[in-house]
């Protein structure tokens, strides 16, 4: 059966009723599970840097490497263009 929207009329306003004593079901503690000791932050991080880290770095800096000289090509020529500039206002 479905729900029937209760309303309240205050100064002209209708709103819908609230339900104030609604209260969230607790959730079952999980314990520590089958493994009673807990990996430190050193250890997890020392997995990480171990496994993952090195081939993301090295996908990473080439991924930098293709960016830093696609930003340097136009950088050069800017500066080339600036110096030009500054030789050609300075003839005058």
């Amino acid at each position: 059966m479905k729900p029937t929207i209760q309303f309240n009329e205050r100064n002209g306003l209708r709103m819908p009723k609230t339900d104030f004593g609604y209260q969230v079901a607790s959730m079952p503690s999980r314990g520590r599970g089958y493994d009673s000791r807990r990996a430190s932050i050193r250890a997890i991080s020392r997995e990480y840097f171990k496994n993952e880290a090195r081939s993301i770095f090295a996908t990473e800096a080439a991924f930098f490497g293709v960016i830093v000289m696609t930003v340097a090509v136009p950088l050069i020529y800017t500066a080339m263009a600036l110096v030009h500039l500054v030789r050609s206002v300075a003839a005058l």
